[in-house]
């Protein structure tokens, strides 16, 4: 794939709903949160985007679902160390590229429920994050490696989609925002990786306004490196701060929303023992504090191990940041 500068973004001048004020102060005033990344790709450790840089066929990456145990997690320990980190949301991957749901769908047999933890994620989390008061908040993949609707039947896999969205946001309480991913309208894809390219519409117009109709203090964010469509509430950089393109592939135009940045604390996003490098405290503080002051709310990435565990270096760089922007 590569990036194009001429584009055709979809039109969505026909959503009618945006995040209540209340909703956007929220976020902005909450300013610093964690992220997470944690599914089936964790148990093989090369990276969320595994199943297609291994090119894993489908029958062989469901069979990940028999191993996924993850004896060590809880969702309360996880909700402590954002306490003790000073962190105020949590942004989770409910689904990635590779279509696994970390929760309980009624829509997919694809899901965590099926393996043998045997547990809703995110329904454990929504429990732990409220009793602590801190917030939820969905990362949720557009884009679907193994749905077979979404090479075959178009209106099928937005309907999916959008039903996916509607239990995340009426099952599980509270939801302070919903980031997606997936939808790129910079990119060209190429034979190789023609399955990326989405079949028709996603009608995000509609999905803006269901979420909106749904949960309306719900701040929508869209990772399409351009700048925010109408519907959504807020611009995000990945690995940049605004207005940056370090990274390659954001756009340096800054628009009137509010303004997030993604980091990480390790080398990727995800679990990966190969490339473990983890970036010191002062680096992400000093990265943290720029985002703030040029009004941007910070969403600081971890990916947690195959058992469940966030791995004890990043726990322990989250609680010396707090430290640190104590001081």
């Amino acid at each position: 794939m590569k990036t194009v500068k001429e584009y055709k973004a979809e039109d969505t001048s026909g959503a009618k709903l945006e995040a209540t004020p209340e909703g956007l102060a929220w976020f902005q005033e909450a300013a610093y949160g964690l992220s997470v990344h944690w599914g089936l790709y964790s148990l093989i450790g090369h990276g969320e985007w595994v199943m297609h840089t291994e090119k894993i066929e489908h029958e062989v990456y469901r069979r990940l679902m028999k191993r996924f145990r993850a004896e060590r997690f809880s969702a309360e320990e996880w909700a402590d160390l954002m306490l003790e980190s000073g962190q105020k949301f949590l942004f989770i991957t409910t689904k990635h590229h590779d279509g696994f749901s970390l929760w309980d769908t009624k829509l997919s047999d694809f899901k965590v429920t099926n393996t043998p933890l045997g547990r809703d994620v995110i329904g454990e989390l929504s429990e732990a994050l409220s009793a602590r008061g801190l917030t939820l908040c969905y990362y949720y993949s557009l884009l679907d490696w193994t749905h077979p609707a979404y090479r075959n039947d178009w209106p099928a896999y937005v309907e999916y989609y959008q039903a996916q969205l509607k239990e995340l946001l009426t099952d599980y309480g509270r939801v302070g925002a919903v980031a997606f991913d997936g939808y790129w309208p910079r990119q060209e894809f190429d034979e190789s990786d023609a399955y990326f390219a989405p079949g028709g519409k996603w009608d995000l117009a509609g999905t803006f306004d269901l979420i909106h109709g749904l949960q309306a203090d719900t701040v929508i964010i869209n990772n399409t490196h351009i700048l925010p469509l109408k519907g959504e509430d807020c611009q995000i950089w990945e690995l940049d701060l605004p207005g940056e393109n370090k990274i390659g592939f954001n756009t340096t135009e800054v628009g009137d929303k509010a303004k997030a940045v993604w980091w990480n604390v390790n080398s990727g996003w995800s679990y990966t023992p190969a490339s473990h490098s983890i970036k010191s405290a002062e680096d992400i503080s000093a990265a943290l504090q720029k985002a703030n002051a040029l009004g941007a709310t910070f969403l600081l990435n971890v990916g947690p191990r195959p058992w469940g565990d966030i791995h004890p270096d990043e726990a322990r760089v989250l609680r010396e940041i707090k430290r640190g922007l104590k001081r």
